[in-house]
């Protein structure tokens, strides 16, 4: 979703264009994903793919960078998998620095060779790896995290998935699956989910991945579950929904996938789904939503809203299994269901924008996100208890930290530390303002408050801890095309120690951002000071 400066009542007429960022389409089949090629695949729902036009995001004038000299990292070799999905224990705001409001330099980077850790010149403590390289590895112009809603890396942290596209001729692209304690490159997946970011990894299992099949053959859908085991290759059906679709007397000649945020609830346990087939509904995908439990193969039916739902209103599970919550984009609410699909309560909480699932440290279910105009004020980061109805804000408006700026992403993938989210901002490349604004323009010397910064919090106390500069600026909402591939798709670890996280890189020198929408797009890991690599 690409979120601007909208005001509640315009919400509704742009919904259709708002979502339509938010699952990063144009899937491929991958029955050989490691082939020079990939074919076409049958997403419905296709975000723009840059072409590269010989931009690049280091062209700003070089100035001496105040980083000690980088040091690579050891030569990659492959890290066996563990069979738990135990991680260390880890005080997780171990060396942070709480900055609170106070503006943080902006100071130059020169963009990090592939494989090498650098210490962020103004997060001291926080080291930055780039871990892809896109061009050069797979004659593509794009490697970066799924959305934030999914969760990318397994649940002992040894390995992750990204998505590799814009191959050019002889490229590659699909999903590449990487060593998570050395970041070398793997493998491609040989699946194909209905979108980019609807893989789901066991929280129980380090080498089980998920995926709902998207394929036709034969003028046949296929619309099974999938699970398959990420290092053998063995891959197992789970489920068949074709005779659940044929029950319900819907049609069986489109996709069956997930709406948004992308999540299951529980240990890949309750699904919010939806099957193809059927006309557009405001401008987006059509669904006939249902929800779908696993481990019982029952199918519920959500009371007291209509079957046919667009791709971005399809229902979605609580993260803790007990029940759904659907955006109802007609009032700006959030309406919550139990698990026999019975509304419990409606929350003032607008679920159009960047958002995601939650728990908090009571194990109740949250969304948390940002607002604009919403029902219940604006803000960077605002938090809807869905067990309560009560709705708070860690960054926004009523704490004075401005009007929400643009492009926030935040994700709750560090589901080992309930509580815990991320949160990356685009917002200006110029940076901010003493105000708590945004520059327009570039300055002589660039500071940053919530601009370009990467974050962690903890929505049960409040606590911020900004972290990084992610150095991206292709999605900047003023540039002439919005580049989808470079927003901050950030994507913490189980542990929340480690955040994966795509850029450009065109503020290597903030002085003078370039903002070029076709320049190739990697991923890095942001390193907090409680990692400890081996």
């Amino acid at each position: 979703m690409n979120s601007f400066f909208l005001k509640a009542g315009t919400l509704a007429l742009v919904a259709s264009v708002s979502l339509a960022g938010c699952g990063g389409g144009g899937t491929t089949d991958l029955a050989a994903a490691n082939n020079p090629t990939a074919g076409t695949g049958t997403a419905a729902i296709a975000s723009p793919q840059p072409t590269i036009t010989g931009g690049s995001a280091n062209n700003a004038p070089q100035e001496p960078t105040p980083t000690p000299t980088p040091t690579p990292t050891p030569t990659p070799t492959p890290t066996p998998v563990s069979a738990t999905c135990a991680t260390p224990s880890v005080t997780l705001t171990s060396g942070l620095v709480d900055y609170g409001k106070n503006l943080r330099p902006f100071s130059y980077l020169a963009k990090p060779a592939k494989g090498t850790r650098v210490q962020d010149p103004d997060f001291p403590g926080t080291h930055i790896v780039r871990v892809t390289d896109a061009l050069a590895d797979f004659k593509a112009n794009v490697a970066m995290p799924a959305y934030p809603t999914t969760q990318g890396w397994n649940c002992n942290e040894s390995r992750f998935v990204l998505y590799v596209t814009g191959a050019q001729s002889g490229g590659k692209q699909g999903w590449a699956m990487f060593d998570g304690k050395t970041y070398a490159f793997i493998k491609f997946l040989p699946i194909n989910p209905p979108d980019i970011e609807q893989f789901y990894w066991s929280h129980s299992d380090p080498t089980k991945l998920v995926y709902i099949d998207n394929r036709e053959n034969g003028g046949q859908i296929i619309m099974k579950m999938m699970e398959i085991n990420v290092e053998t290759g063995v891959q197992t059906v789970l489920h068949d929904f074709m005779p659940d679709v044929k029950a319900q007397g819907w049609p069986t000649t489109g996709p069956v996938r997930a709406g948004y945020p992308f999540y299951s609830g529980g240990d890949l346990e309750l699904w919010g789904l939806g099957a193809g087939g059927i006309p557009n509904v405001s401008g987006q995908l059509g669904l006939n939503a249902f929800g779908f439990n696993a481990k019982t193969g029952k199918v519920t039916r959500y009371s007291g809203i209509p079957v046919a739902q667009a791709r971005g209103t399809t229902p979605f599970p609580l993260k803790s299994g007990k029940g759904w919550a659907w955006p109802d984009w007609a009032n700006h609410t959030t309406v919550v269901f139990d698990l026999n699909g019975n509304i419990v309560r409606t929350v003032q909480f607008d679920a159009i924008e960047h958002l995601d699932s939650s728990v908090n440290a009571k194990g109740e279910d949250l969304l948390v996100g940002t607002q604009y105009d919403g029902p219940s004020g604006s803000g960077n980061l605002m938090v809807a208890n869905l067990a309560t109805g009560a709705v708070s804000t860690v960054i926004g408006t009523s704490k004075g930290d401005g009007y929400p700026r643009t492009s926030t992403l935040i994700s709750s993938g560090a589901w080992k530390v309930p509580g815990w989210v991320a949160m990356g901002v685009t917002g200006s490349p110029y940076g901010s303002t003493a105000d708590n604004g945004s520059n327009n323009a570039p300055v002589a010397n660039p500071q940053t408050y919530i601009d370009q910064e990467i974050s962690i919090a903890n929505v049960d106390t409040g606590v911020v801890f900004r972290v990084a500069h992610h150095r991206s600026t292709g999605h900047y909402s003023n540039a002439p095309v919005n580049n989808y591939w470079a927003q901050t798709n950030v994507t913490p670890s189980p542990s929340g120690t480690r955040i994966l996280v795509q850029s450009d890189w065109g503020n290597a020198n903030p002085k003078s951002p370039v903002i070029n929408p076709n320049a190739p797009v990697d991923t890095y890991v942001i390193e907090l000071p409680a990692y400890k690599p081996n």
